[in-house]
């Protein structure tokens, strides 16, 4: 009779240590140097918010990204989750909000390319709140680049929007050596470059592309991780996902992968708390 009531109060312990753990986000910065950057300028990154809130309509997130002082937002995909409607109306509200700080940069991740299919039951749903957010100023990326100023520097933001097939369930389905030349339009030569892609799993793909650096999430920092190892699941049901959280730079160019701020059909976060990113972009003769 002891074992099950010690086994009970642990598990009511596991229970209310998750659910205060799902109200708390960090801020993880970076700092990125190269000699493509002649200002210093920042930019907070949220990914994965999946229709969150932090205090009444996200007011304490709304506080933090005022605090970091962003000369632009940056969105890698996943505000909401498209089969929960309610998701909808939080993230339409954020994005309203955000647009007030500073140029929101908003591209998609897998729920929203998941609502383009007009055969999904929230499809029109979708494209009121799509409707919505272009209206509050929020600039919406799908696979595209386009030339935006970073503070006082003219730099290049591309989006990748892959194709549903990126993202099957128990796999990393290999992707094609000239996908993104073929998809992404040219590199501006000289030109600081900014990759928006949701999904981390073709980081040496992001990196050899030319991206000086690219934002990820999808991967939730693994739901559960080891402290000095890593993550031990993704969200897409790989075990112990190479990119799961952090920084991977390789010859001065970086992959920078958001544990992300909401969760999704599995609301656990074990030693993987959600995070918001503050990047500082710095001349490189600055260290």
């Amino acid at each position: 009779m002891k074992i099950i009531f010690f086994i009970l109060i642990i598990v009511l312990c596991y229970i209310l240590w998750q659910k205060w753990e799902l109200t708390k986000f960090e801020i993880t910065e970076y700092r990125i140097f190269s000699p493509k950057i002649k200002k210093r300028a920042s930019t907070a990154v949220i990914s994965d918010l999946h229709g969150f809130s932090y205090g009444k309509e996200n007011e304490k997130l709304l506080q933090k990204v005022k605090k970091i002082n962003p000369d632009i937002i940056l969105i890698p995909g996943d505000m909401l989750v498209s089969k929960y409607s309610d998701t909808y109306e939080t993230a339409l509200k954020t994005l309203q909000d955000l647009a007030k700080l500073a140029p929101v940069y908003y591209s998609y991740g897998n729920h929203e390319s998941r609502l383009n299919d007009p055969e999904r039951i929230n499809h029109p749903l979708f494209l009121k709140y799509l409707a919505k957010v272009k209206e509050a100023g929020v600039i919406v990326m799908r696979t595209e680049s386009r030339e935006i100023s970073l503070g006082e520097n003219p730099v290049q933001l591309s989006a990748l929007e892959l194709e549903l097939d990126y993202y099957e369930k128990g796999r990393a389905v290999p992707l094609e050596s000239d996908y993104l030349d073929k998809h992404l339009p040219t590199k501006q030569e000289g030109m600081f470059q900014i990759l928006l892609a949701h999904n981390p799993a073709y980081a040496q793909e992001y990196i050899q592309w030319g991206a000086d650096v690219t934002f990820c999430g999808h991967n939730h920092g693994g739901l559960v991780r080891i402290p000095g190892i890593g993550s031990v699941i993704s969200p897409q049901f790989t075990w112990f996902p190479k990119y799961d959280a952090g920084d991977y730079e390789q010859e001065g160019r970086h992959v920078i992968v958001s544990r992300g701020m909401g969760t999704h059909t599995f609301h656990i976060r074990i030693f993987n708390r959600a995070e918001l990113l503050a990047v500082t972009f710095l001349p490189e003769n600055k260290k």
